[in-house]
């Protein structure tokens, strides 16, 4: 059974949290500057490991690395758009330690941090965020509890993991998704 608004209320919620408290795409500075060149040294290592991946190459990485956790379901994808979401519903919302492992599990599949996990409150169970690239991909992960909402039918997952998936658009047929 699909549970669809478990994702959208998380996303938002997540987001709205992470963007409001600390951190700010527009950092300067010496130790923006220090972070901006370890990715580019680190992105270029591995590119030519992430260039030719596929949309179910990009699953099977993120199943790899989330599989731990529970299973990921795949939402379903409007025709036409570049992005694909996905949640792993999670015992408790997932902690530093487990964000973290997450992340080095997709570094051995070739994928680069872009910046650092971002926390949204002391209160771990608040959840966090970040932002992955392998490629022409980009993956944004967030732990969050399970909105309100939706509690009911998650039981007795009271955190999940959120998935955001995008990539480069190629309009030249009816789907735009990459090669399979």
């Amino acid at each position: 059974m699909r549970r669809f608004g478990l994702t959208t209320a998380s996303v938002v919620i997540l987001v709205l949290s992470i963007t409001s408290c600390g951190g700010s795409a527009d950092e300067t500075g010496p130790a923006a500057a220090k972070r901006e060149a370890s990715a580019s040294a680190t992105s270029a290592g591995k590119q030519g490991q992430a260039a030719g991946k596929s949309l179910k190459q990009v699953r099977d990485d993120l199943r790899f690395a989330t599989g731990q956790h529970g299973d990921m379901n795949i939402l379903d994808r409007p025709e036409g758009f570049c992005t694909e979401d996905a949640v792993v519903p999670t015992l408790r919302v997932l902690d530093r330690t487990a964000m973290d492992g997450i992340i080095q599990r997709l570094k051995t599949r070739g994928w680069t941090p872009d910046g650092p996990l971002r926390v949204v409150s002391d209160n771990g169970a608040d959840g966090s965020l970040t932002f992955l690239t392998s490629g022409q991909w980009r993956v944004t992960l967030g732990s969050a509890p399970v909105p309100d909402e939706v509690k009911d039918a998650y039981a007795p997952n009271q955190g999940t993991l959120i998935l955001n998936t995008t990539w480069t658009c190629r309009r030249t047929t009816a789907s735009p998704s990459p090669s399979m």
